[in-house]
């Protein structure tokens, strides 16, 4: 399927309509409290009322350098990608090129540390900023875009290409040089699954760690693999 992507305010709705609810909810928590104190300090609720539009001012700030940052990077660019025919094409203002997918070097998303709840689920809280990320695609004749989600909302989407890594931080602005090792989040959220699944059937009988191997069609696969590896950590034998 070929689809074009461009600059667009799909997440900037997003942000205001997240403003919008903050906001409502704040309203009703200073109503409620008023309620509750006495009407006698409602000059003090109204202060704080006063000073509700510079406190999601201050929230936003992260919002307003990233959306500056990302549009700055982005706002001369048309991507096009075409997953059934595996190309992409990209144009920045007036020059364009197609690319194979072959011929991409590394993909990377980055991202908000929120979304790596899908890792360790550490409940990392979600803030404005949270939904702004980018993607760095390198090609192995040097060429490299950063791409953000003003124009591709891949956080949405399956990755466009196989083996994209991804990274996590707290203040996801585009960073043209990056040490830091990405890493594969399917690979990661498989292996984190295993270890949690391993520490749950520790306390099993080898009786019990037998009937899912010898039922593997009805159990989850990290299951079965899961199972297999503690018969093996107690001296087991997995052919039960």
């Amino acid at each position: 399927m070929r689809k074009t992507y461009r600059l667009n305010n799909t997440l900037l709705k997003t942000v205001l309509k997240n403003n919008l609810f903050y906001s409502i909810v704040l309203i009703i928590f200073f109503f409620i409290l008023w309620t509750i104190n006495g009407l006698e300090e409602v000059e003090y609720y109204f202060f704080l009322l006063m000073i509700l539009p510079g406190i999601i001012l201050f929230l936003n700030f992260p919002v307003i350098f990233l959306w500056t940052d990302y549009y700055y990077h982005n706002k001369k660019m048309t991507v096009e990608i075409d997953s059934s025919s595996n190309f992409i094409k990209i144009k920045e203002k007036k020059c364009s090129k197609t690319y194979k997918f072959s011929e991409i070097e590394t993909s990377t998303y980055h991202l908000g540390n929120y979304y790596e709840n899908l890792l360790d689920n550490f409940g990392k809280e979600l803030m404005f900023h949270s939904d702004f990320g980018y993607w760095d695609l390198k090609f192995k004749n040097g060429d490299r875009y950063y791409i953000s989600n003003l124009i591709v909302d891949f956080l949405h989407e399956h990755a466009f290409v196989k083996n994209t890594t991804y990274q996590f931080r707290a203040f996801p602005y585009i960073k043209t040089s990056n040490s830091k090792k990405a890493i594969k989040l399917k690979r990661q959220i498989e292996k984190n699954d295993i270890d949690r699944i391993i520490k749950k059937f520790a306390s099993k009988s080898e009786k019990e760690l037998c009937v899912i191997l010898n039922n593997k069609s009805k159990y989850q696969e990290n299951a079965v693999k899961a199972a297999e590896i503690v018969l093996k950590n107690k001296g087991v034998d997995t052919n039960c």
